[in-house]
């Protein structure tokens, strides 16, 4: 099955979704939204939603600080972001960066971590079997590259993560995904896995067996069951620019598109519509696909509750510097009142705003804005 195809097959099963949460995957999730003043309960439309646990004022902190379940630097930044926090390498002293595994990240695309402790926390995750792998990783690199994909890349640092025992299969489970009838998963998508199975054999031959055979967990249901869940729960991270610093030109000269194009853009990316608007559709994705403005794409357990609506009552941003967002409040929100983000341009007009969420994850919005400008 084309990338195509694979577009059209997810917007048939869209409606399908359902999120066959794991135990260990609930009681990830389940710890993070205890800690905040949040309730999560079930919409009239959208099934699972989060409601506000007390009365929020505008521009209220609602999540401090959320750390990515997985983040990949996009291809197209790949030497301008760091490999692992996706924190702009321009904020931080040249000195101070490492770079990925003698300089080679991914099988021949050069990459650095932005420092030390980001070096070690990689290493310690999954870089350590993405080394091993080598450049049994390039096939799989150049794939995203032809295409303009990044999830197969995310998905495949969370399936090294596994393979050193520091992930499991079911760390996603929570994230509602689109259910596949068996057997009519993408083609392109096993094509993909192939390619994944491939480097871990390599790395674990490499290594000598290190691995325990930790590779075996990542199968193709697996990966299907993982990308699925990007499609519909992934952000793309854009950065606030460093205030200083250098950015070569020919540094971001490799990729052309900045989401999955030819099947669905990530499901939540985030300039506010305050904000000039953000783009998260895959329309708007596509039109600004030259822009690079993302640092990398991310995927949230907690953060990815939040439903649509084109008037969103709350904003996500990366004022950190890095991968780990932040939530706050856009106007003043009453105890019991559901918590929204918006999925696309939300500057668009009525037409443009329904038909781009309609094909990129299968519903026409009913949100008030909508019903009062479109009907």
């Amino acid at each position: 099955m084309t990338h195509r195809a694979a577009a059209a097959a997810l917007r048939r099963f869209f409606r399908r979704c359902s999120s066959r949460a794991g135990t260990a995957a609930v009681s990830r999730i389940d710890a993070e939204v205890s800690a905040l003043d949040v309730i999560v309960g079930h919409t009239e439309r959208s099934g699972r939603g989060v409601y506000a646990g007390r009365d929020f004022a505008m521009g209220e902190v609602v999540i401090h600080r959320a750390e990515p379940l997985v983040a990949h630097p996009t291809l197209r930044n790949l030497r301008t972001s760091c490999y692992h926090c996706l924190k702009p390498l321009a904020a931080v002293p040249r000195e101070s960066h490492v770079p990925t595994h003698g300089g080679r990240a991914g099988g021949g695309a050069a990459g650095h971590f932005c420092g030390e402790p980001c070096a070690d926390a990689a290493r310690t995750s999954y870089h350590d079997a993405e080394t091993a792998a080598g450049d049994a990783v390039a096939p799989l690199v150049a794939h995203c590259r032809q295409h303009g994909l990044k999830f197969p890349l995310a998905a495949a640092r969370m399936a090294f993560a596994i393979a050193q025992g520091n992930a499991t299969p079911r760390d996603a489970d929570a994230l509602v995904r689109v259910n596949f009838p068996r057997g009519v998963a993408p083609g392109a998508w096993l094509d993909e896995h192939a390619m994944i199975s491939l480097a871990l054999a390599r790395g674990d031959a490499v290594r000598g067996g290190a691995f325990g055979g930790r590779s075996s967990e990542v199968t193709a249901e697996w990966y299907v069951g993982v990308v699925s869940r990007m499609h519909l729960n992934a952000f793309r991270v854009e950065i606030p620019p460093p205030a200083v610093g250098h950015r070569d030109d020919d540094d971001t000269a490799g990729d052309a598109h900045d989401c999955d194009d030819h099947v669905s853009c990530n499901h939540h990316s985030h300039r506010s519509p305050a904000a000039s608007s953000f783009k998260a559709s895959l329309e708007a994705a596509l039109a600004s696909s030259e822009t690079g403005d993302a640092a990398g794409t991310a995927t949230y357990l907690a953060p990815s509750l939040f439903n649509h609506s084109c008037d969103p009552n709350v904003d996500v941003d990366w004022v950190s510097g890095d991968a780990g967002m932040r939530a706050r409040t856009r106007v003043d929100v009453a105890k019991g009142t559901e918590l929204t983000i918006c999925y696309t341009d939300g500057g668009a007009p009525v037409d443009a705003r329904r038909g781009a969420l309609e094909h990129a994850y299968g519903f026409v919005c009913r949100c008030e804005r909508c019903v009062e400008e479109g009907g």
